[in-house]
């Protein structure tokens, strides 16, 4: 993997080839990271010092070294190893907040707007506008990004009021990111000393749509190898009650009924002692955006890991992206619809790979109507249950 070291205006200056081992994670809503290890030489260490920014063949975002370790392995090597995050880093460090010269009302709320341009528009106003302070201006901004192939999965169209007590940039956008499924990234365009930040969807590749041509990864089909499954609902909730001075609102997850019981019920508690207004109908929306958002921080997880076959047809940002629905089947035909959340470079002595991390959206029952493909028509018989190949 051709691995280049950047200058201050995100241009490529140099080659790094030799190392040890590179591990390289870019992901579709949080931070990525990266971890590179070499030969603990004087040119090394000259080379790679906190601060310095890497690019990777074949990935547009950004990485930066924040820590370098000198050490010895299990061998007696001495091995220089650097990590740090991607550079949306950059967004743990600068603040939300309306105003600074505004001490009494800390909150600031947008209303009545769609989730996509809430996200948008607080990036906008503070690392666009510099609307706390010009220093939060991130510099080689250009907002109009055309780099990626229009997203199928429409935007959230929600109108909802959303309130930031101060927090870090990263933190307002990855609350409302989480809740509505919703990517950003802050990505350099090649060397033309140019970053763009963007709210993404990513688009439907799976077979039931014909967009694009879809991408199904399966063992069956040699495209996939050593995978891993992990799924756990150790954070899971599907119930908030929301408690405030003005009243209390139930809650519930968009995956669950009004009517959960029993085992299924899991609930928790939220404390919205700041919602005080006198209008119930204004409370009661407040309530209800407030318990979505917590819901949203306590999903099930369901996470499954597979090291894409190097001859494969399909080639990432190429034939799919972070924020994809594609198709996962197993050797029983199963279909399971995920969404492409993360990729991982890896090169080290075992040579170059690189695979996706997949959350599962869901799962599509053989001979349901999910499992029929997009060009075909349910048969007009009203006891039919076949598949017609006509027009």
């Amino acid at each position: 993997m051709e691995l280049y070291i950047l200058d201050d205006q995100f241009r490529r200056v140099e080659v790094f080839e030799k190392y040890e081992s590179l591990i390289w994670a870019e992901r579709f809503n949080s931070l990525g990271d990266f971890r590179l290890t070499v030969q603990a030489t004087d040119e090394n260490r000259k080379i790679l010092l906190e601060g310095v920014r890497l690019a990777l063949r074949g990935s547009w975002r950004v990485m930066e070294i924040e820590t370098v370790q000198d050490s010895t392995d299990s061998e007696g090597k001495a091995i220089l190893t650097a990590t740090g995050p991607s550079l949306e880093y950059l967004l743990t460090q600068r603040v939300v907040r309306y105003s600074l010269s505004d001490t009494l009302d800390t909150k600031w709320v947008i209303s009545d707007t769609a989730p996509a341009t809430i996200a948008r528009t607080i990036f906008e106003n503070i690392c666009v506008l510099g609307l706390l302070s010009s220093n939060d201006v991130i510099p080689y901004i250009d907002q109009d990004s055309t780099f990626f192939p229009t997203d199928t999965i429409d935007e959230p169209t929600d109108l909802i009021d959303y309130e930031m007590e101060p927090m870090t940039l990263y933190d307002a956008e990855k609350r409302l990111c989480d809740v509505y499924d919703m990517g950003f990234r802050l990505i350099r365009n090649y060397d033309e000393s140019e970053l763009w930040f963007d709210i993404y969807m990513g688009s439907d590749r799976t077979s039931q749509q014909t967009d694009y041509p879809a991408v199904i990864f399966s063992q069956g089909l040699d495209n996939l190898q050593n995978t891993s499954q992990l799924t756990t609902k150790t954070q899971y909730k599907n119930v908030a009650i929301v408690i405030s001075p003005v009243g209390v609102r139930t809650v519930y997850a968009p995956d669950v009924s009004s009517s959960v019981s029993g085992f299924d019920r899991r609930v928790m508690v939220v404390t919205a002692s700041d919602i005080t207004d006198a209008s119930s109908s204004v409370a009661n929306a407040r309530m209800d955006q407030r318990g979505a958002e917590a819901l949203g921080q306590s999903r099930k997880f369901s996470g499954f890991d597979g090291e894409i076959n190097q001859n494969a047809q399909y080639v990432y940002q190429v034939d799919y992206f972070l924020g994809d629905l594609v198709e996962l089947r197993n050797t029983l035909g199963t279909k399971t619809v995920v969404k492409v959340t993360e990729q991982i470079f890896v090169s080290d002595k075992e040579g170059d790979r690189s695979y996706p991390t997949l959350e599962i959206r869901r799962f599509v029952t053989p001979g349901s109507w999910d499992d029929a493909t997009a060009d075909l028509v349910w048969d007009s018989a009203p006891s039919s249950n076949t598949w017609d190949d006509g027009l």
